[in-house]
């Protein structure tokens, strides 16, 4: 009496290497092996990221006149318009680095910094009403606003590197204009 195969004869994905394909007889496998053809994937679909958010007027020429590099702190320009007040210009920015790098921004009303990472947020602010001195430290790079007279004792509102001297004088000028507010002293 013969049983019936549990498997009819054919080429089968070979159990000990999935790159080969192996004859099974009907009964059990035989010695002949080939190469397993595998079939192209189709491609997956192209999707468009959607278009980037149209940046203010007053942020995106500030923008253009940044000398210095935005090294990761796109996301932030992106995001400034919705930490401005409707009546309130940027008038020049620059990257800077808090917590994270970040943009640093003067308005006609005050000075930000802004930055957004995956886990941490900072968000600085100084109204220029209340700022009394701006410092910029060239061995440190960084940049300082106080609400006190700058002394080595006073503690900054808001401190954050500017790599680009030329970026911390444009923003410090734009504070100058925008209100009374201190001149940049350059240590």
């Amino acid at each position: 009496m013969t049983h019936p195969p549990a498997r009819a004869a054919a080429w089968l994905t070979d159990p000990l290497d999935d790159a080969l394909v192996r004859y099974w007889d009907g009964h059990r496998w035989t010695f002949h092996t080939a190469v397993r053809r595998v079939e192209p994937a189709a491609p997956a679909p192209v999707v468009e990221p959607p278009p980037a958010p149209a940046l203010r007027p007053d942020v995106a020429q500030a923008l253009e006149r940044v000398r210095g590099v935005l090294l990761g702190s796109m996301k932030e320009v992106n995001l400034l318009g919705d930490h401005l007040h409707p009546e309130e210009r940027v008038l020049a920015l620059t990257g800077a680095q808090g917590e994270g790098s970040g943009v640093l921004a003067c308005t006609n009303h005050r000075l930000l910094f802004l930055f957004v990472g995956l886990v941490r947020r900072q968000f600085l602010q100084v109204d220029w009403n209340r700022a009394k001195g701006v410092t910029y430290d060239r061995t440190s790079k960084v940049f300082a606003v106080y609400t006190t007279k700058p002394t080595k004792r006073a503690v900054p509102a808001l401190a954050v590197r500017v790599h680009n001297l030329a970026d911390a004088q444009a923003v410090a000028q734009a504070a100058q204009a925008a209100s009374a507010a201190p001149r940049l002293d350059v240590l």
